[in-house]
């Protein structure tokens, strides 16, 4: 039994996942032995083993040497015994300055095996430039494997151990691919179903506590018996808004493996930060999908235009669709707190910011709107499910030309903006050459330069908006269909939902009354589906093909 005073010799070993392909020699048990053997022929008792397994050595965060560490601030500690530098750390400040300082300050007796290092001897003049050498190779690690995971990724396979929530690794090739689980992959729909329903990430994850539903790491952690830092198996359902967000921002539940997404700051600095996505590896279709093309990209629609609610006890489900058909800007809800809740109504943001010089009201009565939309959606998809055939042809029709003249005033603009931003980088070079030739003084020069700077910056942050607009509504020419299969899904509209909303709306634009002020004077709403556009004077065109459709019955 040992002394209360008796101090440790600590025997201390650390392998990381670079040193594993030295061979079995630098395996942590080879290590121990090492270290007990020369333990015991230089007469060390009262030894101590820890150990690190898989611990990079630039990191001194090690559950194991924080052990160490506590045991020497502790003063129970003695020795301290390595097989060789490398094994205490590769980031040669901080070994010296353990070596040189730390140890020496608590008494503590540092010894590197292999590297003949022992500070009862003094110092070994050749130490610095081993703890040089050995953070050189640590760096150099960390660039090929840097270099590996890229080839990997280029080649379509998976980078990362551990499959995203809601997939499992496959059984017939568990190193490649991934399926959706049974058991998570319900989770991660029920999750992008209550987004539909216009729910944001800390509602979502409000709910999936009530509800009981366990988290990611929870489902890790049953299935591999490794627990995921920060997880506390006493609170399965601790659900986190930024998880909760991550898991609607990922394309892998499209069937799409982004590959290098996130990297380390530095070979020393593991903090995680996400690339530039020039930087990332996207590869499409890899996997089976869990969320459909048309939910995604609804969701991300919703999450783009999310502002922070206000705090309100019932959500606003026209949130980011209604807008000035003015001014263009999205409109606000005015709760009615010290009224009916049929008094709620909308204003245009505009005219509640700066006033009627700019634009004006454009009030409607929530209740009155959502009668309206309601209304219209019966009756579209209604015809549309009876009468296929027509409705599409009209549609294609009548979109076709419109679409053609947007798409043509698209690609214009987008062709002005690229133009611009090349005149931009000419009038700088100029601007620059003229200012080296002293044709335009420095003052001058700063002010100009920062203007352009500033343009070409905003075109710059333009350009992919447009591009992606451009996209969009060349997509929109052949998304009748998808119009069609929603409509024949949801054939009982009787309330007008968040999910129905943005499911079947794009936006709605309302106008100003014919009679500014009046309550009962008429008022435009415009009202634009998702895949087939606005349908002007819907209502008087489907006389007419009602009339169609029963001619090409009757023939």
């Amino acid at each position: 039994m040992k002394q209360a005073t008796e101090k440790y010799t600590i025997l201390y070993a650390r392998l990381s996942q670079e040193d594993g392909s030295q061979g079995d020699s630098n395996s942590i048990q080879n290590q121990r032995l090492m270290l007990e053997k020369y333990a015991k022929d230089n007469g060390f008792e009262n030894l101590k083993f820890l150990y690190d397994d898989g611990a990079t050595g630039t990191n001194f965060n090690r559950p194991a040497f924080q052990e160490v560490m506590a045991l020497i601030e502790n003063g129970e500690a003695a020795t301290l015994i390595v097989k060789d530098m490398s094994r205490l750390g590769r980031e040669y400040l901080e070994v010296g300055r353990l070596t040189e300082i730390v140890f020496p300050s608590y008494g503590v007796r540092f010894i590197a095996m292999n590297d003949g290092v022992d500070s009862l001897y003094g110092d070994n003049e050749f130490t610095p430039f081993k703890n040089i050498i050995n953070e050189w190779y640590a760096k150099d690690c960390s660039k090929k494997g840097k270099a590996s995971a890229r080839i990997k990724a280029e080649s379509g396979a998976r980078v990362g151990s551990r499959p995203p929530f809601g997939y499992q690794k496959d059984p017939v090739d568990p190193k490649r691919k991934i399926v959706p689980d049974e058991e998570t992959a319900p989770i991660v729909q029920h999750i992008f179903s209550l987004c539909m329903n216009g729910k944001g990430p800390s509602q979502i994850a409000k709910q999936l506590k009530e509800e009981h539903l366990p988290i990611p790491a929870y489902f890790y952690y049953e299935k591999n018996g490794v627990k995921v830092t920060g997880f506390d198996a006493n609170n399965p359902y601790d659900w986190k808004q930024s998880t909760v967000a991550r898991i609607l921002e990922n394309e892998v539940y499209l069937g799409h493996t982004v590959n290098l997404r996130y990297t380390t700051l530095s070979y020393k600095n593991k903090k995680r930060v996400e690339r530039p996505e020039n930087e990332q590896v996207r590869i499409e279709n890899t996997h089976d999908a869990i969320i459909d093309k048309a939910t995604w990209d609804i969701v991300q629609n919703i999450r783009s235009r999310k502002r922070r609610r206000a705090n309100m006890a019932e959500q606003n489900i026209f949130s980011g669709l209604i807008y000035c058909k003015d001014c263009g800007t999205t409109m606000v809800l005015h709760r009615a707190h010290t009224m009916d809740a049929v008094k709620n109504n909308f204003t245009c943001r505009t005219y509640k910011k700066k006033g009627k010089d700019v634009c004006t009201g454009h009030f409607i009565r929530e209740v009155q709107l959502a009668e309206i939309i309601l209304d219209d959606l019966q009756r579209v998809t209604h015809f549309a499910r009876q009468n296929e055939a027509v409705f599409a042809r009209h549609i294609t029709q009548k979109n076709s030309s419109e679409i053609r003249r947007l798409i043509s005033q698209t690609e214009r603009e987008l062709e002005a903006l690229k133009r611009r931003d090349t005149e931009l980088s000419a009038l700088f070079k100029r601007l620059y050459e003229d200012n080296v030739l002293g044709k335009i003084p420095n003052e001058v020069f700063r002010k100009l330069s920062d203007e352009y700077i500033l343009e070409q910056k905003e075109i710059q942050s333009s350009i992919p908006k447009k591009e992606d607009e451009l996209e969009n509504l060349k997509d929109s020419v052949t998304n009748v269909g998808a119009f069609l299969e929603k409509a024949k899904q949801y054939t009982k509209l009787d309330t007008l939902t968040a999910e129905m909303l943005n499911l079947f709306i794009e936006r709605v634009e309302v106008g100003e009354r014919e009679e500014r002020y009046s309550r009962t004077a008429p008022q435009s709403i415009d009202i634009y589906y998702r895949d087939i556009g606005l349908l002007d004077n819907f209502a008087e065109s489907e006389a007419s093909l009602e009339q169609e459709s029963t001619q090409k019955e009757v023939a």
